[in-house]
């Protein structure tokens, strides 16, 4: 059986050569939870033509997105998971403005645990051992400080696009998967971005990641997946 539901969208980034569409469930008057949509495939993305609108386009941050799905299916810390029902086409039913979306932010306490760093990053992961000590994998939130970091990676030698900010007294380098945000300030080159003091972002718990190195630890790592500025663009510009 097909439940349809409006869903506000609050991340839809890139994934396993997918994306990973996530948001919150729009009521008659009210928002409600967070919702992702998953497929059955092993990383569980939905592709491209799943989530293609009627008019060709690809859902945005902040359209209001009518989508198929068949039930929840929630996996440990991801609680917010539905598999999708992919007989049926997403319909754009409405779009926010920053406004509005202002009136959704959440307010937890930390993000996750802050108890691992990547070479890359800071407070960016979670062991996975520890994930069970989780029931939710993803939040809008408002960061104090927030700029776009873009760096060179030692090891690979590419550079890598982070938003660098606090959040509740502790600071953070998390990865941008915001396709947009991260096209944009990768094309600008080695630098830091400082982005609006009103900016809001999508964060998110992946999951388990083990590097290919003997004895290498499974981490689940905290990336932005959205970022939300008034004016709309990125930078502010």
């Amino acid at each position: 059986m097909t439940t349809f539901k409006r869903i506000l969208c609050l991340a839809n980034s890139k994934k396993h050569g997918g994306t990973c569409f996530a948001g919150i469930e729009i009521h008659s008057s009210s928002a409600g939870d967070w919702i992702r949509p998953v497929s059955a495939r092993t990383g569980h993305e939905v592709n491209v033509a799943e989530q293609t609108l009627p008019d060709g386009s690809q859902p945005q941050v902040l359209d209001v997105v009518l989508v198929g799905l068949r039930h929840a299916v929630p996996n440990g810390y991801q609680s917010e998971n539905w598999l999708l029902d992919p007989a049926h086409t997403w319909r754009r039913v409405d779009r926010w403005n920053y406004a509005q979306v202002e009136g959704v932010i959440n307010h937890p306490p930390s993000l996750w645990t802050n108890e691992s760093s990547s070479t890359g990053g800071v407070h960016d992961r979670v062991a996975e051992k520890d994930l069970a000590r989780h029931r939710r994998s993803i939040g809008l939130i408002r960061p104090e400080g927030a700029q776009i970091v873009v760096a060179t990676n030692r090891w690979s030698g590419a550079n890598e696009v982070r938003a660098r900010f606090t959040y509740n007294g502790v600071q953070y380098e998390l990865k941008v998967t915001d396709p947009i945000y991260h096209d944009h300030f990768l094309a600008r080159g080695v630098g830091r971005y400082p982005l609006s003091d009103r900016a809001l972002m999508t964060v998110s718990l992946a999951e388990p990641y083990t590097a290919p190195q003997p004895g290498a630890q499974a981490y689940s790592y905290k990336i932005v997946a959205a970022v939300i500025e008034p004016s709309g663009s990125p930078g502010g510009a």
